[in-house]
């Protein structure tokens, strides 16, 4: 029994020891999986030469590195180029009775323009043809190994990932509107935020493009994260493997790996945020926007389509994230609470009132509802017992909520079971619900909620924790904005 218990009290522990092996684990696998021995599959790359020559061309290719190229035919050197400055092939080569010319664009990716080179140079070696290389999109001066556009990605997806996160857990009891306002005003502040330090450091133009791109990226990374946070806080784990787990490796990194790794992450490529939102960068950035619909396209779906499915959970919840429900807390009707036989009668009592108690079982608070109980053995009416909680504003990685949420769960009860205790001892009616807030707004809300009539009496405690507060902040609200008569007892 003893192991039982030592086990369950760190069962949360144990699971986030295991999952961060995990973790590492299967991160350190991928990562590995993708650049410890990368080869080039499928680059495309133009030629400018005769069907013959292209054909030697592509068998010389394919003994130095089997698939890792494809070769395009182009009419002529110019059409060739502009596939180059486009980025509709990785590069392309020239016959001439010279030797191979070779354009090059390293600002699209190191790894392709490198993997390229080393193969012609290779040819040009064995069959005694000089090789003419030229980089015909070179990276800006201050961008020298073209890795800032995926960085500039890369810095947006952590924030991405913490704002879905902790607006899940922040606006969980609030407005749907808010709950979805959040990542979207979070997405377009980074954006806005990284596109001004990213043309300050590297003297990229386009200010518009890079905000919007950033922006889009940041959204379709916090909008799913936020949704798989307000159905279940450990399912953000589930939006770390997507984003960051599955999305570095398969993104190809900062040189454009994408191409060289196994055949099953570069099957995910296409698909995920991070490969993506760096391409449609690297294409604003150097290669005058073309390409970038796709990418774009790419990450819209996965913004819109987290958003839409944030705002469905957000509305169908919203109502029950407020409110105490009847499975867990089985709240007493009057009508199921009715005083026992034998109960005080009420004959010739004036009208009936309706005490809302505002009750976390402090003593402040017991001394309020045991006000109340006196009142109503003397007039009908019933008390209507509120517990304002608190939504921890901490861990918003989520690992450690449900042990939080389970703490808070007995915590309720426990209230929930003194509001019964003094109330059916003394054969009062009474009824309990559970709010989350502001504790005087809810406790007024929840009188309000109750369409009482002027018979409604709000009940408190007074402070009993600051000595220069001797009222409290609690009743000095609710005397300003109660339409109700309001009662501090000490």
């Amino acid at each position: 029994m003893r192991l039982a218990d030592d086990a369950g009290r760190y069962r949360v522990h144990i699971l986030f020891v295991v999952g961060s092996l995990a973790f590492a684990a299967v991160l350190v696998t991928l990562v590995l999986s993708a650049f410890h021995q990368p080869r080039p599959h499928g680059l495309p790359v133009g030629v400018v030469a005769p069907a013959p020559v292209m054909r030697h061309l592509q068998a010389a290719l394919g003994a130095h590195e089997p698939g890792g190229f494809d070769l395009l035919s182009y009419p002529g050197a110019r059409s060739a180029r502009a596939a180059v400055t486009d980025h509709a092939i990785d590069a392309a080569v020239i016959v001439t009775p010279h030797g191979l010319r070779l354009l090059t664009a390293e600002a699209g990716g190191l790894a392709p323009a490198q993997a390229v080179t080393a193969a012609f140079a290779a040819v040009a070696a064995k069959t005694g043809h000089a090789l003419t290389v030229t980089d015909v999109v070179p990276p800006l001066s201050r961008d020298s190994e073209g890795l800032s556009p995926f960085f500039l990605i890369l810095g947006a997806l952590f924030p991405g990932l913490a704002a879905g996160s902790a607006s899940a857990l922040a606006f969980r009891h609030s407005r749907p509107a808010w709950a979805i306002a959040a990542p979207v005003l979070a997405a377009a502040g980074a954006g806005l935020t990284v596109a001004g330090i990213a043309i300050g450091v590297t003297g990229f133009g386009n200010y518009a493009a890079i905000a919007g791109i950033v922006a889009l990226f940041c959204l379709a990374v916090s909008a799913p994260t936020a949704f798989l946070a307000r159905v279940s806080p450990a399912l953000v784990a589930l939006a770390v493997l997507i984003f960051i787990v599955l999305g570095i490796p398969v993104s190809g990194g900062p040189s454009g790996l994408a191409s060289f790794g196994p055949g099953f992450l570069r099957a995910l490529d296409p698909a995920l945020p991070l490969g993506v939102g760096a391409e449609a960068m690297r294409n604003t950035i150097y290669f005058h926007g073309y390409g970038t619909a796709e990418p774009l396209w790419i990450l819209a779906a996965w913004a819109g389509g987290g958003v839409a499915a944030l705002a469905l959970v957000a509305t169908t919840r919203s109502r029950s994230a407020r409110r105490v429900a009847a499975a867990p807390y089985a709240p007493v009707s009057p009508q199921a609470a009715a005083a026992p036989p034998g109960a005080p009668a009420y004959g010739g009592a004036p009208g009936p009132v309706d005490v809302v108690v505002g009750f976390d079982n402090s003593e402040p608070a017991r001394n309020a509802l045991d006000w109340a109980v006196a009142l109503l053995r003397t007039r009908p009416g019933a008390v209507h017992a509120v517990y304002v909680d608190h939504e921890p504003a901490s861990d918003l990685s989520g690992f450690g909520y449900q042990e939080m949420a389970e703490a808070r769960e007995r915590a309720a009860g426990q209230v929930q079971a003194a509001v019964a205790d003094t109330a059916t001892r003394a054969g009062i009616t009474w009824t309990f619900e559970r709010r989350f807030g502001s504790p005087a707004d809810e406790i007024l809300a929840a009188a309000k909620d109750r369409a009482a009539g002027p018979g409604t009496v709000i009940v408190v405690g007074r402070a009993s924790h600051a000595a220069r507060h001797p009222i409290g902040s609690v009743p000095v609200r609710l005397l300003h904005h109660s339409p109700y008569p309001v009662l501090a007892i000490p």
